[in-house]
This record gives structure tokens, C-alpha cells and sequence, in this order.
């Protein structure tokens, strides 16, 4: 539409880890299988999705996740940097867990780093060897507001003069600074729409709300709707549409404001798929690899295989899950139901043609919410 301007195993049985003295949680490190990947907080519910799965299998898996921002995720794994504090892990249900990750000077290594943007976007360096950057599902980035906002659409000239200037861009009605909920310069959420706007990541006005989480309780319990906007991936947006609306966007040079579906209610992301909403982007995941290009520990390469769909028998790793399913649950788009690609952050936005198009079965699924 355009619009004009602790883990719970297989059997259910909770196994309690090994825990420091004093400590509530039990250590990442000592639970079933752990696979350890951080970055985005977009992903949360992706990483979710695909834990609970793990955490069900006959000899489980754990997921083991800490949202930071994608350009934390990437600087894990291009500059070796390990993490600390306390980490997510969920249980069949999906229910998130904590554990403690191993305290620093330590800490605990990271398998893959999950990121909204390409890598270069964190680093303004290209890909360095021994890296690996594979791409996964697409993903919308959104301006949204609450749910009782008038505000329809918002142009990228506007977005523009809030987020660049705050009161002082006069956007109305987007002129009270406490009430443009952001992320920051790490974020791969603000970094996709900081190219759609012209406003670099690290120079945006308004409350930096520290993840998706925090973008998304500010923007429903701000008592300001037409004065609130937020910026939100397209999967946090959709499984709180109750709450919250998408704003179309209309991108400089662009005659019309489209939002991410074909119309406000459906989920079929079509415009994304079709190029006519630009601020999307590809769930990157970054890890070591060797000398061919295969990602270089066995977590990591069953990590990278599952997600970007490499399972056959021959060179792939067998997955407990199908991902085209996972990535529908999470409210994501496939790579393979996209018409549309770009090679590098808010470029060109070029035809595709997936090897197998699966947009009708994309369509068809997303037709149930």
C-alpha cells in the first residue's frame, strides 16, 4: 500500500548447572551443548525461536544469547573480544532463562556474532581475513508509534530533521526530544535507517532506549502519542501490533510512503520483497573461518549451516528444524520469497532471483496471523 504526503531438557526435567559461589544462575558453560552467539537485539525473537527447538532435541542444545547491538556482535568476533555479565537461554517452551557467563579476565568466547549490518557498516573496514560474513533472513526496520497515534506515515525528509535535530528540526509533530526513542551507534536497527535518512548512527537525536526491549516499553507507555516515534525491527513490531503502528516510510526521491506489507494489516512484507520499502536488511553472522571460507569450530559451522540453510547430507550439517519454519515463527522475511537484493548497506537496490522462489509459500504462511 503507498500512502501519499537453567535449561528444561527434552523430558521436561530441569537440569541445574554448576554455579559460583553466591550465584543464582548456573554457568553458560556448563550446559548441554552450549552455542554461544551475541549482537543484535532485532534477532531476539529468531534466537528464541530456533532455542527452544534445540533445547527439545533427544541430546539438547543450548542456545546461549546476549543482546548488545550487531556492531558488538561483529567486534566479537573481528577483534577476538569475549563476553561477560549474564547471557539468555530458553527452554522448551521458549521461556528465557540466565545463565552467568565466564567472568572476565576471561569471559566467555563467542561462536558467531549476529548483526543487522554488514560488517564494514561497524568496522568502516572491509571483511578481514579469517572472518566469514554469511547472510541470513531479510528483516524490516521500522519507524513506529503507539497504537493511538494519528500519524500514518513519516518521509525521510522528516526523519531527517527530528532524528537529526530534534526540536530544533521542527518535524512536527516529532518535536519533543523525549519522546524519539532510539538505539545507538552499535545498533544495526538504527544503522539500516540512518542510510535511509542521511543521519549518521552515532549523531541521532532523542533517548537512547538500549535495545529493542527498551524502544518498544517506552514507545507504548509514552503518554505523548503524536509527539512518540521509535525505531523497532519489523519482528518485535509484528508480535505487538496490538500496541503499537508501523509508519510507512517515504524515502528521498520516492513519490509515495509504502510501509513494510502490502497494506497495514497484512504480513506479507511484499514491499520489502519488491524493493519498494528500502530500509531493510540481512541478518549477517559473523564467525572464524578457515582457509576455505568454512566456518572454523564445529559450533559455528552447525550455527552458520543451519540458519543459512546448508543441511545436505554431502557438506551441510543436518538440522533439528527447518528454517524456512523458524523464520516464518520469527517474523522474518527467507532470502528465497525476496525479488529484490543489495551487496552492501543501503545500496542499490537490484532485481534477485532465488534459486528456489518460495514466495507463494511465504505468502501462504504469513495469510494465518
Amino acid at each position: 500500500m503507498r500512502i501519499r504526503l537453567s535449561w528444561v531438557g527434552a523430558l521436561g526435567v530441569l537440569i541445574a548447572g554448576p554455579r559460583v559461589a553466591g550465584a543464582v544462575n548456573p554457568l553458560c558453560s556448563s550446559l548441554p551443548d552450549p552455542i554461544v552467539v551475541t549482537g543484535s537485539s532485532a534477532v531476539g525473537p529468531f534466537i528464541q525461536e530456533m532455542g527452544k527447538v534445540l533445547a527439545g532435541q533427544t541430546l539438547p542444545v543450548t542456545l546461549i544469547y546476549q543482546s548488545q547491538g550487531s556492531c558488538t556482535g561483529v567486534n566479537a568476533i573481528v577483534a577476538n573480544a569475549p563476553i561477560t555479565g549474564t547471557a539468555t537461554y530458553y527452554d522448551t517452551t521458549g521461556a528465557a532463562l540466565t545463565c552467568d557467563l565466564d567472568p572476565a579476565p576471561v569471559g566467555t568466547k563467542v561462536d558467531v556474532g549476529m548483526s543487522d549490518v554488514f560488517v564494514d557498516s561497524c568496522t568502516g573496514q572491509p571483511v578481514p581475513a579469517g572472518v566469514g560474513q554469511f547472510s541470513g533472513p531479510v528483516e524490516a526496520m521500522l519507524f513506529v508509534a503507539p497504537k493511538a497515534s494519528q500519524q500514518q506515515a513519516i518521509t525521510a525528509e522528516e526523519a531527517f530533521f527530528a532524528f537529526g535535530y530534534g526540536a530544533a528540526g521542527m518535524a512536527k509533530p516529532w518535536t519533543v526530544e523525549t519522546n524519539l526513542m532510539r538505539r545507538n551507534a552499535l545498533s544495526g536497527t538504527q544503522g539500516i535507517l540512518a542510510r535511509s535518512i542521511a543521519v549518521p548512527p552515532g549523531r541521532w537525536k532523542g533517548v537512547d532506549k538500549s535495545n529493542s526491549q527498551g524502544v518498544l516499553d517506552a514507545v507504548v507507555g509514552s503518554a505523548s502519542a503524536e509527539s512518540t516515534v521509535g525505531i523497532l525491527g519489523s519482528d518485535f513490531y509484528d508480535a505487538h501490533r496490538d500496541v503499537l503502528k508501523s509508519l510507512a516510510f517515504q524515502a528521498f526521491h520516492q513519490n509515495g510512503a509504502y510501509f513494510a506489507d502490502s497494506t497495514a494489516t497484512s504480513f506479507d512484507k511484499r514491499n520489502v520483497r519488491d524493493g519498494h520499502y528500502v530500509n531493510f536488511g540481512y541478518l549477517h553472522l559473523i564467525s572464524k573461518v578457515d582457509t576455505q571460507g568454512v566456518p572454523s569450530t564445529p559450533a559455528s559451522k552447525r550455527f552458520v549451516d543451519w540458519v543459512t540453510g546448508n543441511t545436505d547430507a554431502a557438506s551441510g550439517t543436518p538440522a533439528p528444524f527447518m528454517i524456512f519454519d523458524i523464520t516464518i515463527k520469527a517474523k522474518l522475511v527467507p532470502g528465497c520469497a525476496m525479488k529484490v537484493q543489495r551487496a552492501s548497506e543501503g545500496g542499490v537496490i537490484a532485481p534477485f532471483k532465488p534459486a528456489t522462489d518460495c514466495g507463494a509459500q511465504f505468502e501462504a504462511a504469513v495469510a494465518s496471523h
